[in-house]
């Protein structure tokens, strides 16, 4: 009612809710990014690497651990990263239903605990769909002796992700990029306070929607994860 502007973040909101205040934004990323750079991050591993194929059965038998269930970038992410793996035209296999950790750690080892003792050594893949239950994922292999041999990838490009896609317990993740999200919010929000045009004297670009600012997602492996360690 007080014709204040708003500017959302992180989360986004249902477009039909964002088009009935004109003065509502949303700054963040694509969804569907985070996947499509999950999948980019398997495709360019087993494209390089002979040994992906414990069975050398040709498909890629997987499991699929999730964030929140029904969080816009959980749903994405797990849709997404197997479509493009798929799109590439490599046949997979999911091994068990998908599970949730709710994005932690601990509960992330527990599932993959479950997971390993059931399915073993026919587990060649593990997508997270995020970083930190791919911090437990690892744990998880490491106490089975097979950290390595299995492929992970996660999203954020955490420091502990980063260490594991060094050592090649990870073989990749993908950089959720907060600083720039951070200053796209600050750069609309000042120019809004000054009753300026949100995008002004700024690169930022709205996207379809006139009202979303979208800051891409990175691709992050062995070969370039040192550009993306924070001194």
């Amino acid at each position: 009612d007080a014709g204040l502007p708003i500017v959302f973040f992180n989360k986004e909101p249902d477009l039909s809710v964002m088009e009935e205040y004109d003065q509502s934004y949303y700054v963040g990323t694509s969804s569907k990014e985070s996947g499509d750079k999950q999948g980019e991050v398997v495709v360019d591993y087993i494209e390089n690497h002979d040994d992906w194929d414990r069975n050398g059965d040709g498909k890629i038998q997987y499991l699929m651990m999730k964030g929140e269930p029904g969080h816009p970038d959980a749903e994405a992410r797990t849709q997404y990263s197997v479509e493009y793996i798929q799109n590439a035209g490599y046949e997979m296999e999911l091994l068990a239903p998908e599970d949730t950790a709710m994005w932690d750690t601990e509960k992330a080892k527990s599932l993959m605990d479950n997971w390993y003792a059931q399915y073993g050594d026919q587990i060649e893949l593990v997508l997270s769909n995020n970083d930190a239950m791919a911090l437990g994922i690892v744990t998880s292999l490491t106490a089975n002796g097979v950290n390595g041999d299995v492929m992970v990838v996660g999203v954020d490009a955490l420091p502990e992700a980063l260490d594991y896609v060094a050592s090649g317990d990870m073989i990749g993740t993908v950089l959720n990029d907060d600083v720039n999200q951070a200053q796209a919010v600050i750069d609309l929000c000042v120019n809004l306070a000054h009753g300026k045009d949100p995008l002004a004297d700024t690169d930022w670009e709205f996207d379809e929607t006139g009202k979303s600012v979208r800051v891409p997602y990175q691709a992050v492996t062995q070969e370039n994860y040192q550009e993306y360690v924070k001194e």
